[in-house]
């Protein structure tokens, strides 16, 4: 009898307490999960895209709040050092030798640091790097699928300032859950759903939505479309054969003559095989947290470096505690760091002794083309660390790979210079 009692009282404790959850309101609610075919969700029509945070600001304030604070990057602010740097952050100034690298591109007149979520139309409109379409708005704002939608495919070549006359708004929830917050991620850029689609790849919801945006991508020289290259795959030698595949170069570099490859932020390509990707960790769990704030738990959009959230981000896993681990990054960053300068000396010097011998005429044309070519994979390895935002953290294996891989070609080419 004491039994049943017990079981009776245990069941009731249970129904109150689930009563009671599905009756709370909730900072971020968790979905059932949905059968495989009621997955894919709907593109609502223009007119019913919520397309401001604000709309959401009341019932998701602290997420709605955490979100803002990327703007905490700010022209007058400054930060430490090691947790964000100094902003703005003049990429011209601090390493000059990409003058010579990017020479003949926009990036030689104009390089910033890249500033927070907040900042993302805001900024892209002010650059005064030149826009070749409208598609240079397709991770700047949550109004690109809106867009597409009103103009069709033909959007991306559309005049870039007349397109971004006819949006207000930059990033915002609608990018990454369209009008369901709080439900499952939905992918709104079109290039990153053919890209999954044509590839028949997937990734965890937490590397999903930062896959519509941080990754490697180029635009097709006549429709402008944004294209990610990952037919081959998503390492750095499979990228770099798809675009020899194809012949694709951004531009030819002036004084050598090489046709380049400028790389593009590709964060989710170098995250790919990491230590923390292989134990099954999003980008996600460790740049957006979920944080406790006045007893409330959530999940951060505050979208910024995992050192600015520590605990939450690392020390969960983590046992050497937050001194040492700390030291344990930066020492790595700083091996990569010193890796990409020592790449970075041996680029300047291959790319004037190549355009030297082009203006001596001292080499044959075959032995110029086979330096140019050596010129193409080193500097695209050394671009395509220096690009991704995590100075090597991400997979620090690949990245010390592949600027040591861009060293043996730019001293192969050297070499034949020196002959």
């Amino acid at each position: 009898m004491k039994r049943r009692f017990r079981q009776c009282i245990l069941f009731l404790l249970i129904l109150s307490l689930a009563l009671g959850v599905g009756c709370a309101r909730k900072e971020e609610p968790t979905p059932d999960p949905a059968p495989e075919d009621e997955k894919k969700a709907e593109i609502p029509a223009p007119q019913d895209m919520i397309l401001s945070s604000e709309e959401w600001k009341e019932e998701y304030p602290l997420i709605y709040e955490s979100f803002i604070r990327t703007s905490r990057m700010k022209d007058d602010t400054v930060e430490e050092t090691r947790l964000g740097g100094l902003h703005p952050i003049d990429y011209l100034k601090k390493y000059p030798n990409i003058k010579v690298f990017y020479e003949g591109i926009g990036f030689s007149k104009e390089y910033y640091a890249a500033r927070g979520h907040y900042y993302s139309l805001t900024d892209v409109v002010a650059s005064a790097r030149p826009k070749p379409g409208a598609s240079c708005l397709a991770c700047k704002t949550a109004a690109w699928e809106k867009l597409n939608v009103q103009y069709g495919k033909e959007v991306a070549s559309k005049d870039f300032m007349e397109m971004a006359k006819e949006v207000d708004i930059g990033m915002s929830c609608y990018n990454c859950h369209r009008n369901e917050p709080g439900k499952e991620i939905q992918v709104t850029n079109p290039h990153l759903a053919n890209a999954l689609e044509k590839n028949n790849l997937d990734f965890k919801p937490g590397t999903l939505a930062c896959a519509q945006c941080h990754t490697e991508y180029y635009l097709d020289k006549e429709t402008k479309e944004v294209i990610l290259p990952w037919d081959k795959g998503l390492g750095v030698d499979d990228i770099e054969a798809y675009f020899d595949e194809i012949n694709w170069f951004d531009w030819e570099h002036p004084r050598a003559g090489t046709p380049l490859i400028k790389v593009q932020h590709p964060e989710v390509e170098m995250y790919q095989g990491s230590v923390h990707d292989n134990l099954g960790i999003s980008c996600a769990d460790c740049h957006m947290p979920t944080v406790k704030e006045n007893g409330q738990e959530y999940k951060s959009h505050w979208a910024k470096s995992p050192l600015k959230t520590l605990e939450e981000s690392c020390l969960r896993c983590h046992k050497e505690g937050e001194e040492a681990l700390i030291a344990s990054v930066e020492q790595l960053q700083q091996k990569v760091s010193d890796t990409e300068a020592e790449l970075s000396q041996m680029l300047v010097k291959l790319i004037e002794d190549l355009a030297a011998a082009r203006e001596n005429k001292s080499l044959d044309d075959k032995t110029i083309e086979e330096v140019q070519a050596l010129h193409r994979r080193a500097q695209y390895r050394w671009d395509f660390v220096f690009v991704e935002n995590s100075t090597g953290f991400h997979n620090y294996k690949k990245a010390i790979e592949t600027l040591e891989k861009g060293k043996e070609f730019a001293q192969q080419a050297l070499d034949i210079l020196k002959k």
